[in-house]
Parts: C-alpha cells; structure tokens; sequence
C-alpha cells in the first residue's frame, strides 16, 4: 500500500472514533445514574466539616479520660519580672584546690587520673623523699635526748634534796634539759610542716621506723580535673601536681549592665539554662555583685551559685540566666503546658458545654507575655475563670490536624 493510502486509512479511524465518543461520552452512564439525593448528601456532608474547622473540638468521655488531660481555672497569679543576662559556667573557687608537695623528691607512684573522682584523704601520689627520712631521724634523736635530759635534771633535784650537790649543778642541768626540750618540739613541729600526721608521729615513736616515702592526699572530695605529673618526675612545694574540684556546686558568672542594678539583689532565684540541655532548667541563686564597674563596658559581674547533681553542667560552658526580681503584681496567668503553638500564634483549649458521652472544646489564639516561673501572662483572648487544658493540650491540638486532614 502507498503512502497516501495509509494516511487515507488512518484518518477514517480516527473521525470514527471521534464520533463515536461524542454521541456517548465516558461515564457519562454512571454520572447519570447517581440519584440526586445522594449529591445533596454528600454536599451536606462537606457542609458540617467546614463547620468542625471553626475552632471545635469534640471528644468522646472515654477518650477524655484516658488521654489524661487535665482542666484548670485561668486565674490571677503573683508572679515575678525576670531579668536575662548572659554568661559562663565556671569552678566554685570555694571548692577548689591546688594540690603539692609539701617536701622536695620524686614520685615513685601516681594513683589518681584525669577525671578521677577522689574522696577526702584520699591518697593522690607517693613522693620518695629524702629529706623526709632526716627529719624523721632528727625528730628521734631529739627525743631521745630529751628522755636522758629530762632523767638527769630529776636526778639532780633528789641529789640537790640530799645535799649531795649544789644549786648551780641543778641550774646547769635544767638549762640543759629545757634547750633539748626545744629542740625535739623543733624537730616535732618540722614533720608537722612536711605533712605528718599525729598518728604518724606516734606509729614513729612506737616503731622507731623511719620511712622516706609519704602520701600526698586530696584536701577535698571531689573530680581531679588536672594532672601534671608523671611517675619518677622530680617535684618541688612550689609545683601545683593535681587540681581537684567539687563539681556538685558550680558558678555562673554574667555581666550585668550598670542600668539594671536597681532591679537586682543578692539571694534572688535564678533559672539557668544551656544549649546541651534545651528543655532542662537548673536551679540557683546570686551570691555576689561585683563592688566595681568596668569603665569600658558599664557592666559589673554577677555570680549565680549552680546546683549540679547529676554533673551535666561542666565548666566553660556558655549559659543563660533568668534571674527572678521584683514582684510585678497579680495577672491572669495560665501555666507553660497549657500553650500550644500554630506557626508565630499561641493558642490554648477553653472548656466548653458537655454532653453525656462528649466534651467539647474550643481552640482559641491568645496573646501572652514573657514566660516567667514556669507561666504566661495573658494579654488578651482569655477571661478570669474560664477552664483551660493545662495537660494534653497537645492531644487536642493532634485532634483539630486530623480534622484538617481529613478535609
């Protein structure tokens, strides 16, 4: 077949079929067939979800009741202005310590470790030093010769009794026992200074022993946060070797600008929240407001003391404060759990009229203040005594998105 031949061909198939659809379009049978009632049916149907959009709410008492929400009268609270400052979380310089030797030598063990927590006394390292054995031998020496002073000084006065020597003899021989007496106090008071204790001093006396190693033990419970020593490291008094912190109170220290210094005081609570921690907020309070302004920058520091038992808070960590002033007066007040939020607009449930097996609610924007201990103050949208979810706010909220779905 030529080519005209086909194209002959193809073009009566096609008006066939064209004409063929215009005289009875697709489904046009089945669109017919519909009963008319069953139209008005399902426009009323789309009628009553448009009337569900209108910031109603309906659940059933079951469902109430175990969604656990809880309903609660918008009331005038007492609250509180805050004020916010920025800062940093720093070591309680009250629970800290640098600890040395108190005697020259070289570490023959080191028994502690960055991050260690250590308890009071606890033993850091052993320092091997000789001139703790000397002054051990001298304290024993001393006190023998102490001994053999004080027994001639008490024989010279039974002889002195008995005439059989004179009173310069008995003079001479309590100089003598006074001027040993000193030097084994001397010799005392050094081990003291080295770092022995009373019991040690009498395991010496007892045991006649002399040992060139001793302890150096941590002053306070808590986290060694530095070390800077290592086994058979020669260290002087002067060389700070560990550094150990009480973690479980920290500070927090924030500039305050020289105009809000009316608004503040020692002892206010404070709120402390970090970056690390978004939803947590840590407890405190101001201890300090620095005497002094910094003339460049019209501050003055404060310190806020942390509560940090579970050790979530570390040092250096940048912080914000929300530190509680003055009483700003009774406001209508509704608690954090209550707010929802639709985008920027803060919204919250007002409990309507019930039936015997519904609740009903009625979702409502409203305007709010700053939050402040844990509550927002209400602007507008809401009255005295009208019944807000304080809890499961956010089952509702799921409630009108479904709706919203659904449509």
């Amino acid at each position: 077949m030529t080519n005209k031949g086909w194209l002959a061909l193809t073009l009566t198939i096609v008006s066939t079929l064209y004409f063929s659809c215009a005289r009875n379009p697709a489904g046009s049978e089945e669109r017919d067939s519909k009963p008319k009632d069953e139209v008005a049916l399902d426009k009323g149907k789309h009628s009553e979800g448009e009337h569900a959009e209108q910031g109603q709410v309906t659940i059933a008492k079951e469902v109430f009741e175990k969604s656990n929400i809880r309903v609660e009268e918008a009331a005038p609270r007492s609250l509180k202005r805050e004020l916010r400052l920025s800062g940093a979380i720093q070591v309680s310089e009250n629970r800290l310590a640098h600890v040395s030797s108190r005697i020259p030598g070289r570490l023959s063990e080191v028994t502690a470790g960055l991050g260690d927590r250590v308890g009071k006394g606890s033993r850091l390292a052993m320092i091997d030093s000789p001139e703790l054995g000397q002054a051990q031998s001298a304290y024993l020496m001393a006190r023998a010769k102490r001994l053999v002073a004080e027994k001639g000084y008490e024989r010279a006065k039974t002889l002195v009794e008995a005439k059989v020597i004179g009173i310069g003899e008995l003079q001479r021989r309590e100089g003598e026992y006074l001027s040993v007496q000193a030097e084994a106090q001397a010799a005392e008071d050094r081990l003291r200074l080295l770092g022995i204790t009373d019991q040690e001093i009498v395991a010496l006396e007892r045991d006649k022993s002399v040992r060139s190693q001793a302890p150096i033990l941590s002053p306070l419970a808590g986290t060694v946060i530095e070390r800077n020593v290592t086994v058979g490291e020669v260290v002087e008094p002067a060389k700070s070797l560990f550094t150990v912190a009480d973690l479980s109170v920290l500070w927090g220290i924030a500039d305050l600008q020289e105009r809000d210094l009316a608004r503040i005081r020692k002892g206010a609570e404070a709120e402390i929240s970090v970056a690390s921690y978004p939803e947590e907020r840590f407890k405190g309070k101001v201890t300090y407001l620095s005497d002094t302004i910094d003339p460049a920058t019209r501050t003055l520091k404060v310190r806020i003391e942390v509560e940090n038992p579970k050790g979530q808070l570390k040092p250096q960590m940048f912080a914000t404060f929300r530190i509680l002033t003055e009483e700003a007066g009774r406001s209508l007040a509704i608690p954090a759990s209550a707010v929802q939020r639709e985008g920027a607009q803060a919204i919250v449930f007002v409990e309507k009229e019930e039936t015997e097996k519904e609740k009903r609610f009625e979702k409502r924007p409203v305007s709010l203040g700053p939050e402040v201990q844990g509550y927002y103050p209400v602007l507008s949208g809401l009255q005295p005594g009208e019944k807000v979810v304080t809890t499961g706010a956010f089952v509702l909220k799921s409630e009108t998105l479904k709706g919203l779905m659904e449509e």
